[in-house]
């Protein structure tokens, strides 16, 4: 946003607001949040079973991956959430692959030499992966018919060769093509004689996997045995809550049988905290509006160039030249704007959180939308162009004119010329660019189609290449005009931020422990807030953008609970924050779950004073005495749930196993106490398909082995992680 723009350096304004006495507090805080211990050795951002992972080989894998990310969203840089989550995201993958490979050496798949690990792949292996009967799925991704889908081992062959011959061309731009495909098939060639011992080590687990006839006969019966059952619940609300008040023996006996349950994987923590939201003040609204005002003046007088440079260095927002139709613009001045001449300033005018004002820069009268078919003769080097595109931008250029030359002189031979052109996308639809909005087409095409007239065939160059453009129909002209519009955001001054700060800054200062935080909060009625358990790499506070410095002073080696922040400040707001909690990593105590078990230790109360009321029962008619009904349903002990009431796991093994014609209960259940009875028990199908059962479960290992394995060798590895340290 455009206000954390507008805050600058505050150190030396707030010691002027908050006055010298709480220099030292500031000078404490700054050294504080330093917070590097100097036990850690920077060389090395984590250990994975003693193995070092590098600091400065993690920093560039961070770096490539966010290069990546900015390419494909299009943006000059990453938001600092998006910058975490990348750290993340390759932390992900590097500890992967780290584990892998220590796996893989212990096996014998990789070969240790040196600092090293070797694959252990024959050429053959190599090259069945790339044009065998089992090419790599990145091979087959990238060498694969657009059109078909089809994979062309021959267009792989027809690669290396092209590599072979023009990576020493003389032609220089040939060469650096040449250059550029050999670096990404390298790429390829790496991530292939890595991903192959991967490969054979899950085939390895997969191959292990077996299923006994006996094991499949059992899984037969357990879906296909059905039985009748009737049954009914008494529902854990026929007990008042006031009647079921566990003691520290029921809390006690639940934590014991569920302490599995609660254990801690990682060191978390949590804090109380108070946020001070920064608001405009009258004063900045009035200095906005003359700023406004202003611009609006200086609007009227500037033009060409200089009217793009003002824009871009006013606004929160940039320059757009394109053309608009009615209805477009804001309806604050869509319909002014339509009946003004070139030159008319509109505004100011207030929506959505700011100033606007706007000029009328040029009019015309346009189409809205046009139809066009191209042919296009691309080069290497051009944008989008293929690996395998060897021709130059001269030849391209040659072939492109002896097209235009032909449909030029028999616009009826176009189609049939489309076989030559390069984009298979609209090859198979005789070349048609179908219809497209006025500026949503790559300039040069749609000038070309807004001057052009209906039929007209010219050459148009762009960055993909030479385009024979057929111009194939447009709408009726109508007016159009271009806007320039300056947007300032309604936000509050450095002057207001920094009243907000130092209020927040001389709270910090005069409440340095968790007692004075919580009678300090409470005498000035401030609101003060819980966060979440979070761990050392969570990416900051839930319902605050950007406070991953938060997290970090959390988990600072001086940080102990009790210990009070100095301020953060987000775009917005600004905290301060105490310390409450730390859950060291294992099992958690009592005292740290029983608030969380309370509502499930207040059922198995109620089961147990259920079980008394209905030690009588002796028929599933008694339903009615305890507001239920008698339900019926035709189950197997791998039904999912028990109908009208849900998955019931333990009710549902009873009812399994139990004899036909005899009534079982009370049997303690999730939603309620039940009683039920076996009516009967079908018979198994007469045909057992074991072999089909024997493939599913092996497929369905298949698919899981991935994933589960890897979990058992993370769960299993001691990591040392030092990432917070830096990140």
């Amino acid at each position: 946003m455009a206000a954390i723009g507008k805050i600058r350096e505050k150190s030396g304004l707030l010691l002027v607001i908050i006055g010298l006495a709480l220099a030292a507090f500031v000078f404490g805080g700054l050294i504080k949040n330093l917070g590097k211990s100097k036990r850690i050795d920077q060389s090395r951002v984590a250990l994975v079973n003693d193995e070092k992972v590098a600091t400065q080989d993690f920093s560039e894998r961070v770096s490539e991956q966010a290069d990546i990310l900015k390419r494909q969203q299009k943006k000059s840089s990453l938001s600092p959430e998006e910058t975490y989550q990348n750290v993340m995201n390759v932390w992900d993958l590097m500890k992967r692959e780290t584990l892998m490979r220590q796996q893989m050496v212990e096996i014998g798949l990789l070969q240790q030499v040196g600092n090293s690990p070797k694959p252990q792949v024959s050429m053959d292996e190599y090259m069945d992966n790339l044009i065998g009967a089992h090419p790599n799925k990145e091979i087959i991704r990238n060498f694969s018919d657009p059109k078909t889908g089809k994979f062309n081992p021959q267009a792989v062959s027809n690669f290396l060769n092209y590599l072979e011959q023009t990576v020493n061309s003389k032609d220089p731009k040939q060469r650096s093509q040449a250059l550029q495909s050999q670096n990404q098939w390298n790429m390829l060639k790496k991530y292939i004689k890595e991903e192959i011992p991967v490969q054979k080590y899950y085939d390895l687990l997969t191959k292990s996997y077996y299923l006994p006839k006996a094991l499949a006969k059992m899984e037969f019966a357990d879906n296909n045995q059905m039985r009748k059952i009737a049954y009914f619940g008494a529902r854990y609300n026929l007990v008042p809550d006031a009647d079921a008040k566990p003691t520290d023996a029921d809390y006690e006996k639940y934590y014991k049988e569920h302490k599995y349950e609660f254990k801690n994987k990682k060191e978390t923590r949590k804090i109380q905290f108070i946020t001070w939201d920064v608001r405009p003040s009258k004063a900045d609204v009035i200095d906005l509006q003359k700023e406004i005002q202003q611009y609006a003046k200086d609007l009227k007088t500037v033009d060409g160039q200089d009217i793009t440079y003002m824009v871009n260095r006013i606004g929160d927002n940039r320059y757009d030249s394109s053309w608009v139709k009615k209805g477009s613009l804001s309806p604050f001045i869509d319909s002014a704007a339509f009946a003004s001449s070139v030159g008319t300033v509109l505004g100011p005018w207030t929506a959505n959180g700011a100033y606007h004002v706007a000029k009328v820069v040029a009019r015309s009268l346009r189409p809205d939308s046009m139809e066009a078919s191209h042919i296009l003769i691309t080069y290497s080097g051009a944008y989008g162009a293929g690996q395998g595109v060897t021709r130059t931008k001269v030849s391209a250029r040659a072939l492109a004119d002896s097209i235009l030359k032909v449909v030029k002189a028999n616009p009826a031979k176009f189609n049939k010329l489309v076989a030559k052109s390069d984009d298979d996308a609209t090859k198979v639809k005789d070349g048609s660019l179908g219809w497209f909005a006025n500026g949503t087409m790559i300039p040069a095409i749609n000038n070309a189609c807004v001057k052009g007239k209906k039929g007209q065939i010219e050459l148009v160059e762009t960055p993909f290449g030479f385009h024979i453009l057929r111009i194939d129909n447009k709408s009726k002209l109508e007016p159009m005009l271009r806007v320039a519009q300056i947007n300032l955001p309604i936000t509050f001054s450095q002057e207001t931020f920094n009243k907000v700060y130092g209020k927040a800054i001389k709270f910090a200062a005069v409440n340095q422990s968790y007692a004075s935080f919580d009678t300090s909060s409470a005498n000035q009625g401030l609101n003060v807030q819980k966060s979440n358990f979070v761990n050392e790499l969570s990416k900051g506070i839930t319902g605050h953008k950007n406070s991953r410095d938060v997290v970090k002073w959390m988990f600072n080696d001086k940080t102990k609970v009790g210990t009070v922040s100095s301020v953060f400040d987000f775009e917005n707001k600004v905290m301060v924050a105490v310390l409450t909690d730390i859950r060291p990593e294992g099992y958690l105590t009592l005292d740290e779950v029983k608030d969380n078990i309370r509502v499930l230790v207040v059922r198995d109360v109620k089961a147990r004073i259920l079980e008394k009321k209905l030690k009588n029962v002796s028929s599933l008619s008694d339903a009615a005495k305890y507001k239920s009904t008698i339900d019926t349903a035709t189950l197997a002990f791998a039904s999912y749930s028990l109908p009208n009431y849900g998955p019931e796991q333990n009710v549902q093994g009873r009812m399994a196993v139990a004899k036909k014609d005899a009534l079982t209960g009370p049997v303690k259940g999730d939603q309620a106490v039940f009683f039920f009875k076996v009516l009967n028990i079908g018979k198994l199908p007469a045909k057992e398909d074991i072999k089909y059962i024997q493939q599913r479960n092996t497929s369905l290992f298949k698919q899981r082995v991935g994933s589960a394995a890897y979990r058992a060798i993370e769960d299993k590895a001691v990591i040392e992680n030092f990432l917070y340290y830096f990140y």
